[in-house]
């Protein structure tokens, strides 16, 4: 066969994957059903470690069927909306799963404090919940506000409100089983979950996910991974990422589906000072969050039980990879850094570095499953090694943009009979499958009289690679010719009292003149997120 260089046509990156694996069935069945079939004979294991307690898949289920019953007996059907204010906790894991097994429809958002009451009331509006389930005590935000209009009911689930409520129900188990398994198999594709995007590039948007995009989450990750559902190699997965969120949502409630153990964790430099003592095999971070790990966990610290540390959300850069591997090593500890790309509109849809050899600024391989392409401006497709923007289509996608149908329409595009996502990304594909992430939509500069495009991944890398960088972030000046960069130096590292001139004097080592930042701001942090993902909107008006 002579090969044309394309992808789609020569699908040398896809030699040895069987068909099974390529195209798998997907059925749209409930994350409770899923648990249950999986865990079949092994409910004794533990499931859930958090706030210093163990929960097993036995209590897991328990309390799930439990709580279904709650909903049912206080008037919730199929078809019903809630809302579940919900920092990572059990119980808003148990709320997820008993919701979802009697088919209500649930939308997950962050825990809200009474300067976000407006956007609090956004989402009310939007989803018109029937119940609007709170994990963190809102006593205060309830003085301040009646929901009456819009909920009757609520419960502040993360105090003793949570187990109160399930151990009152009156209506039969045998009458909340039956209901269980009526909708244990969803006979539509219509949208069953709501998370958000981080707003990277704009307001954070809703975006629906059907039965059918979860339980193909999971098939994508058995697929891709190599690790099977109860892996015996993964002792504890810690997840730190918010639920809220696709990226938080897929690590933490695919370990639970496939039987895996997890450590509910908290993101903030606290949290992230205690891991190690929580023992974890492996952790879903991002590469801020491996460089906190590093700089916080104790130097005497035992981390010989971590087995590898998963980089998303952000390019991991080469020089961050390097230092965390000789960090490990210094630790004795064999751990392995897994570089990843993903999108928050897919749900384990982006790439995976599980059992393959690193290889310098890549991310790894694409997730087996999804439909990959990589396109030029006009849509055609690109050859292996260049470099174009990715679109795919997959079941585990969202089904658009709640309430936003123009965006919708931008980013969800028809194409040889099936419904692609432009992800606004720009990567390149080798024939051997490696990815590696070139930059995202609008963020290049081009230089004037050459016409060179610059992206500012390009840049911030360069910078990382400059010893007694902690962190920085570049942004394109708003007449799109030029950079502004801002970096955090180490304050214990003898870079910290470097002038800019010492600084671009270091960094023209790795950049040409005309890919210098044309300003070099020294802050002491970067804006970041609740999603962990550098806020660059802000990083605008700075």
């Amino acid at each position: 066969m002579v090969k044309t260089g394309y992808p789609s046509i020569d699908k040398t990156h896809l030699q040895g994957i069987p068909e099974e694996k390529l195209h798998p069935e997907i059925l749209p069945v409930s994350m409770l059903a899923t648990f249950a079939k999986v865990n079949d004979g092994h409910f004794e294991e533990p499931a859930i470690e958090t706030d210093g307690k163990i929960y097993t898949k036995q209590m897991l289920k328990d309390d799930t069927i439990k709580f279904a019953g709650w909903l049912l007996e206080n008037g919730l059907a199929a078809g019903d909306r809630i809302i579940i204010v919900a920092p990572n906790s059990y119980e808003g894991v148990v709320a997820t799963f008993g919701a979802n097994a009697i088919g209500i429809k649930i939308a997950v958002i962050k825990p809200i404090t009474k300067e976000e009451l407006g956007s609090f009331y956004e989402e009310l509006d939007r989803h018109h919940p029937k119940m609007i389930l709170f994990y963190d005590d809102p006593t205060d935000l309830m003085n301040e506000a009646s929901y009456a209009k819009y909920a009757k009911v609520w419960l502040v689930a993360k105090s003793a409100g949570f187990r109160e409520a399930i151990d009152s129900i009156s209506i039969s188990l045998e009458t909340v089983m039956k209901e269980i398994e009526s909708h244990s198999i969803s006979k539509s594709d219509e949208p069953m979950l709501y998370l958000k995007t981080s707003g990277s590039s704009s307001k954070p948007k809703t975006l629906p996910f059907s039965n059918r995009a979860i339980f193909a989450s999971l098939i994508y990750a058995a697929n891709s991974t190599g690790t099977s559902t109860r892996d015996e190699s993964v002792k504890k997965a810690l997840c730190q990422a918010s639920y809220y969120h696709g990226y938080g949502w897929m690590p933490l409630f695919v370990n639970i589906m496939g039987g895996n153990p997890v450590i509910l964790a908290g993101p903030t430099p606290e949290d992230i000072a205690n891991y190690y003592k929580l023992q974890p095999s492996y952790i879903y971070g991002s590469p801020l969050t491996l460089k906190q790990f590093m700089k916080l966990t104790p130097e005497d610290a035992d981390i010989s039980m971590l087995v590898a540390f998963f980089c998303a959300g952000a390019s991991l850069y080469e020089k961050d990879y390097e230092d965390g591997m000789e960090y490990f090593r210094k630790h004795n500890c064999q751990a392995e850094i897994r570089n990843n790309y993903g999108i928050s509109e897919g749900l384990c849809i982006g790439t995976v570095n599980d059992n393959i050899p690193h290889v310098p600024n890549t991310a790894g391989k694409f997730y087996i499953g999804p439909e990959w392409l990589v396109v030029d401006e006009n849509g055609n497709e690109v050859k292996y090694g260049e470099v174009g923007e990715a679109i795919v289509a997959a079941d585990s996608l969202c089904q658009g943009y709640l309430g936003d149908e123009e965006l919708t329409k931008k980013h969800f595009i028809q194409r040889d009979g099936k419904t692609f996502f432009k992800t606004g990304d720009f990567l390149s594909l080798d024939e051997t499958g490696y990815v590696s992430f070139v930059g995202r939509e609008r963020r290049f500069f081009i230089i004037e009289g050459i016409f060179e495009k610059v992206n500012c991944e390009t840049v911030e890398e360069a910078i990382a690679r400059l010893d007694g960088v902690y962190q920085n972030a570049v942004i394109v000046t708003p007449d799109e010719t030029g950079a502004k960069a801002f970096v955090v130096l180490d304050p214990n590292s003898s870079a910290k009292d470097l002038t800019e001139a010492e600084f671009r004097k270091a960094l023209s080592e790795f950049l040409n003149d005309y890919q210098m930042p044309r300003e070099i701001v020294f802050v002491d942090e970067i804006p970041m997120m609740s999603s962990g993902k550098v806020d660059y909107k802000l990083l605008e008006t700075m």
